[in-house]
């Protein structure tokens, strides 16, 4: 009787031994579930149409990260080219964004060549892109452009970087030479390849 008890017990267990690996390998490894594909989103393009606003120039340079107040903002006078212009400050220092009519209007007044230097009663910077003029810092009537601190250096090379993202192509008229992703190459280009 002990042996059929013992033959019992061991036929118990090799059927529970068998019955655990048959579960184990009848049941396959849960497979990881497939990961989703992510759908392709368009990334905004910052470049603002033309004509911009000086409003949503004011703004994208905002969102760019730099820090300007506005401080009050005139109308064009009837006839006059200009429609806004915003006076802001930005480092210490004055900044007007001056919105054109068009294009053509704001080549009419930006003469100079990209990466010219300004002269006497001029601000430090002044960048162009589409109609928009942006200008950056004192004008001393007869006095040479105001010198740039280390500060104002590094805010001068984020502000082009900002322009030249909402505004190219960009002409730049600086103290400090400055680059800009898509220079024009004369005064003259824009105004011959753009209808108004």
């Amino acid at each position: 009787m002990a042996k059929n008890r013992l033959r019992a017990a061991r036929t118990v267990t090799v059927f529970v031994a068998a019955a655990v690996l048959v579960a184990a390998c009848a049941s396959a490894a849960p497979s990881a579930s497939p990961s989703a594909v992510a759908t392709p989103t368009p990334t905004p393009n910052p470049h603002l149409p033309s004509p911009a606003t000086a409003k949503q120039v004011f703004a994208g340079l905002g969102k760019a990260g730099l820090t300007i107040t506005a401080n009050t903002a005139t109308l064009g006078q009837d006839g006059s080219d200009i429609v806004t212009r915003i006076y802001a400050t930005y480092l210490g220092w004055p900044l007007d964004v001056v919105e054109y009519r068009s294009a053509t209007a704001l080549t009419k007044v930006i003469t100079w060549a990209n990466g010219e230097e300004p002269g006497k009663g001029e601000p430090p910077a002044a960048l162009a892109g589409m109609n928009i003029l942006i200008m950056w810092g004192p004008t001393r009537s007869g006095k040479p452009p105001g010198k740039l601190n280390d500060r104002q250096v590094a805010g001068l090379t984020d502000l082009v970087e900002a322009a030249d993202v909402l505004l190219s192509p960009l002409k730049a008229r600086t103290s400090i030479p400055v680059k800009v992703a898509a220079a024009e190459p004369g005064p003259s280009a824009s105004a011959s390849s753009e209808a108004d």
